[in-house]
Parts: C-alpha cells; sequence; structure tokens
C-alpha cells in the first residue's frame, strides 16, 4: 500500500483525477489530511472526490506494491514535499 498527499483545485481537475484513477485495476482511496486512517473514500466516484473539494490536501491510499505508474498519471495533483 502506499499514500502520497494530493490537491485538487477545481471541478475540471476532479473530473480529470477521478478519470484517471479509475484506469487502475486496484483499489485507491482519498482521505482527507489529519483524518483517522480508518477513514477511506472511493477516489473513483466523483461525487465522493466532489464532496471533498474544501480540503486542501487530501491522502490518496493505492492499495498495490507498484505505484510507479499511478504517479506519472497523477503528476498534476501531487502535493510538493508530501
Amino acid at each position: 500500500m502506499a499514500e502520497v498527499k494530493v490537491h485538487l483545485n477545481d471541478v475540471e481537475s476532479m473530473e480529470s483525477f477521478t478519470k484517471t484513477v479509475s484506469q487502475f485495476d486496484y483499489n485507491i482511496y482519498l482521505r482527507p489530511e489529519n483524518e483517522s486512517e480508518e477513514t477511506k473514500l472511493n477516489a473513483k466516484s466523483i461525487l465522493t472526490v466532489m464532496s471533498l473539494a474544501f480540503y486542501k490536501r487530501l491522502e490518496l491510499i493505492a492499495q498495490t506494491d507498484d505505484i510507479a505508474e499511478l504517479l506519472i498519471k497523477l503528476q498534476p495533483y501531487l502535493v510538493a514535499n508530501a
């Protein structure tokens, strides 16, 4: 399992993000930064992603051992120095 921080700043980025993560077969979740580790929301759901719009940073949790391709595709959304 891998975790990175992401930021989605507008509706277009949320739509694009959701389409991107939906390309992967493994589970990908979002959690508002500093929330309980038990909190995991489906990152492939546009409604879920839009409901998290007011959070500045989100933690992305990918249930895979190989996150390299995902990180390349998510580059526009990654928070630097996370």
